[in-house]
């Protein structure tokens, strides 16, 4: 398997979208790092990095 290299820019969106993610599922009072990473760990292949950036800024915009 090949390495990824990410910029800041990537890391923090997919951060974004991992916490929104994790957000939405009602569970607000109750987040915890193990509920973050099998939120976060998906987004790799469900985003590529470049367009990862462009849609945290439109969640950040929305908000």
């Amino acid at each position: 398997m090949a390495r990824e290299l990410y910029n800041w820019d990537q890391v923090r969106a997919y951060a974004l979208i991992g916490l929104n993610n994790l957000l939405k599922t009602g569970d607000k009072n109750n987040i915890d790092l193990k509920k973050f990473k099998r939120e976060l760990d998906p987004l790799q292949t469900s985003f590529g990095k470049e367009g990862v950036v462009g849609y945290a800024n439109r969640l950040l915009n929305k908000e």
